[in-house]
């Protein structure tokens, strides 16, 4: 299967050099936060300064991969009646153009609008904006949107990614496959809307630790998230365009393992170390055994009250 991969990136080049040190990755996008702290991210992670981008995507396009920066904060937005504000946003989004940066990531409707109407930009769709239907995404791409990330909540709905990729137009479809978030997290768009005011890394320490005590008392329920194993990569042939993983704010050797297994659709070990360090601390996913997980999680319903299936696999393999 032919296919790119799009991968957070923090801004340190140092670590770039050791990502393109691997021969066999498919990188063929970096992302990475931006300056403008009127328009936040989805995560604590920005560049420091108009420079320090500037060096980024120099850095990134003499590797011939493309750099895309992320506007998709899903909160912070004022009205359109402060022209001030959405002047600032307009001129930010000239000068990414300007510099060299490819492709914007997008989440809030209007922001996408300005992206289209001032700048030649590449639009891509945050996971943020929650495309899980044809129509959704057709709306995403009237506004112009070039890519379409869907919600990882339908990574295993097959028939509705198919939908979905027949219905487009032109824009091409990229899945984020490995992000550790519970499967229809409660906490989650909380959690997205609380990181958009972070001045700190530790600002989403009760969102994380939410989910965190949830997988500590019930580790199985690693296999009930959205996580795609790479070598089920090709299960998706014809339907995604490009592979997403999360990366900018992953530690150093986490990424990289990360990047080498999603290049070469094989890992050999724990799969939870290749989506969350601090989790495989304590939860064990050999991934050698989850051969059958792709066709137990396409075809489930997600209704874990009446179905022991992923408890079942869990102690299967821990024995």
């Amino acid at each position: 299967m032919e296919y790119k991969l799009s991968v957070g990136f923090n801004g340190n080049l140092e670590l770039l050099e050791k990502m393109y040190a691997d021969k066999e990755n498919k990188i063929g996008t970096l992302y990475t936060g931006g300056y403008l702290k009127e328009v936040t991210s989805g995560r604590y992670q920005h560049s420091k300064s108009e420079q320090e981008l500037e060096r980024i995507v120099e850095a990134v396009h003499n590797k011939n991969a493309r750099l895309a920066v992320t506007l998709n904060s899903p909160c912070n937005v004022p009205p359109l009646s402060e022209k001030q504000w959405w002047k600032n946003v307009k001129n930010y989004l000239k000068h990414l153009e300007t510099i060299g940066v490819d492709t914007a990531i997008i989440a809030h409707p209007f922001i996408m609008a300005i992206a289209k109407e001032n700048t030649h930009l590449s639009v891509a769709t945050s996971i943020i904006c929650d495309v899980n239907t044809p129509r959704g995404a057709l709306y995403y791409e009237d506004m112009g949107a070039d890519v379409i990330v869907p919600s990882s909540s339908i990574n295993y709905d097959l028939e509705q990614l198919k939908q979905i990729k027949a219905n487009l137009k032109k824009a091409k479809l990229a899945l984020l496959v490995n992000e550790a978030c519970l499967g229809n997290c409660p906490w989650r768009r909380f959690h997205q809307n609380a990181l958009s005011h972070a001045d700190r890394k530790d600002y989403d320490l009760d969102y994380a630790m939410s989910c965190t005590s949830l997988y500590e008392k019930n580790p199985y329920m690693m296999l009930t998230n959205n996580v795609v194993r790479p070598e089920d990569l090709n299960e998706y042939e014809g339907i995604s365009d490009m592979f997403k993983l999360v990366g900018r704010t992953t530690d150093e050797e986490t990424l990289l393992k990360m990047i080498h297994a999603y290049s070469t659709e094989s890992y050999h070990g724990n799969l939870v170390e290749i989506v969350d360090k601090g989790f495989s601390e304590f939860i064990n996913l050999p991934n050698d055994q989850l051969d059958s997980l792709f066709l137990q999680k396409s075809s489930c319903i997600k209704n874990c009250q009446n179905c022991s299936k992923c408890k079942t696999l869990y102690r299967k393999i821990n024995r």
